[in-house]
């Protein structure tokens, strides 16, 4: 048997358990609120397993390797530091309020915090689809691309990874995407350390010094743009995008959903930077390779068996990822969508009868949305990215401004809202494929969203003197609390 086909099957036995566990996990799922958040009764470990599962994707595996041997360790780890970062100041500033709320989406706060309104709630879930669309579009291209380096053509590895994610996901809802996520987190924390050991080992033998991957700038000359386009959005993101806000709702209680943040971005970092150090030791032994430095590195170190398991923790981190965000599309359908705009008579999601089966027709749907647009994009991190924009740019504000300022008043909320998003939305139509393309550099355009919305935010809440009024009467009623 050759090296691909070892590979190809230790793969596919991967995929095998990925479909079983969702199938097991499927007896789970009673009510909506089963489905959707797990019923709210996750430990510390599996907290922070799946919410580390969501952040470690192919955008810190596979591109942090890929800019680790391009620019040096620091650089390598932006992305992860973001994301990583982003859960740890989750945990440390606002994970318990979240989940002491109770909610199903990130606008479930929203609405306690200023009110509900049927506008918002549509814009949220219109402006969420590319958003989540985005980052499973990349997970895939990434399935696609890998599998493609085995013989299985780029297309049909697609269709293969998203067919799996979408049995289990359909079936298993929150819990088989938190048991997968427990095995394909596993498999990432022993595949990726035994890669990292073996390449610095010949790393060192062919004369490298380990100080020397440490000694890169932090941030190069000329990569300051690069950083904050690939830290911001998520170190501040994290607390109130659909993924991680789901699984912080899934954790039983408040303590343990701001731990789990905690010790799930420190298991994203410790992943980065290893990732990013392979990358910088395979630059000698694996010289002039433009893309795909982690899967050569791997195929050229490795023993076939070791490789697969390599191989399979790759996979595994795309996947991880894109369960995470094809549910929570479900999740802004049933409860957005559904719920509060078509229904907003009805608080309790498991009382209205059809919010499951939306959920998993979202799922099934936005699965095969993501297939289709899979094979017309190429850059993964910018599929990730840009396609966050809209959502990021006009909500990150009011949603993590009331968490943390208790003057913040509806009328500032909605101004932020309406102004960063039309920022937000005009990066996104620059940043994509079409006549507006190049017209500017987006690098630091959400930055730019978020100082907009923040302008009008502070700006119109300090003005509302009803709004200020409002604030007071709830913080009395509340025992002066800030919600």
């Amino acid at each position: 048997m050759s090296s691909n086909q070892i590979i190809v099957l230790v793969c596919v036995l991967y995929f095998v358990v990925m479909i079983g566990t969702g199938i097991f996990a499927a007896k789970r799922n009673k009510k909506t609120s089963d489905f959707l958040v797990a019923g709210r009764k996750l430990n510390v470990a599996m907290t922070a397993i799946t919410l580390a599962a969501v952040q470690i994707g192919v955008g810190i595996v596979l591109s942090g390797a890929t800019n680790g041997y391009n620019d040096g360790l620091w650089p390598g780890i932006y992305y992860a530091l973001g994301c990583g970062g982003g859960l740890i100041l989750a945990g440390l500033l606002v994970t318990k309020k979240l989940r002491a709320q109770e909610g199903y989406v990130p606008l479930d706060f929203f609405a306690q915090r200023y009110g509900d309104s049927r506008g918002v709630r549509f814009w949220a879930w219109l402006s969420n689809v590319p958003s989540l669309l985005g980052i499973f579009i990349a997970q895939m291209l990434a399935c696609g691309s890998i599998l493609e380096g085995f013989g299985i053509p780029f297309r049909w590895g697609v269709v293969l990874c998203a067919g799996v994610i979408l049995v289990y996901c359909t079936i298993g809802g929150m819990w088989g995407v938190v048991l997968t996520d427990v095995i394909q987190t596993g498999i990432i924390m022993v595949g990726v350390p035994i890669l990292a050991v073996a390449i610095l080992i010949q790393y060192t033998k062919a004369g490298g010094s380990v100080g020397e991957i440490f000694a890169t700038p932090f941030i190069p000359e000329g990569m300051g743009t690069q950083f904050i386009y690939l830290v911001l959005p998520f170190l501040l993101s994290i607390s109130v995008s659909y993924d991680a806000y789901a699984r912080i709702q899934s954790a039983k209680n408040a303590k343990t959903a701001a731990l789990g943040c905690i010790i799930g971005g420190i298991i994203v970092i410790v992943v980065g930077i290893l990732c990013s150090m392979i990358g910088v030791a395979a630059r000698p032994l694996f010289p002039g390779v433009t893309d795909g430095i982690f899967t050569i590195a791997t195929m050229g170190i490795l023993p076939p068996v070791l490789a697969g398991i390599v191989i399979a923790a790759i996979l595994s981190a795309a996947m991880s990822s894109a369960n995470c965000v094809i549910l929570s599309l479900g999740s802004s359908f049933s409860r957005d969508l559904y719920n509060k705009v078509l229904h907003p008579e009805v608080e309790n999601l498991d009382e209205l009868p059809k919010s499951k089966l939306i959920s998993r027709l979202t799922v099934f749907l936005g699965s095969l949305a993501g297939i289709f647009f899979a094979f017309h994009m190429t850059s993964i991190l910018d599929a990730m990215i840009i396609f966050n924009y809209p959502y990021m740019g006009s909500l990150l504000v009011p949603l993590l401004g009331g968490l943390l300022w208790s003057g913040a008043t509806r009328r500032g909320a909605f101004a932020a809202a309406v102004a960063g998003g039309i920022v937000g939305v005009g990066a996104f139509l620059i940043g994509i494929p079409g006549p507006l393309n190049g017209l500017m550099n987006t690098d630091l355009a959400l930055l730019f969203a978020y100082l907009v919305s923040a302008f009008f935010f502070v700006v119109v809440s300090l003005t509302d003197k009803n709004g200020q009024e409002a604030n007071r009467v709830r913080r009395m009623q509340s025992g002066g609390g800030m919600i």
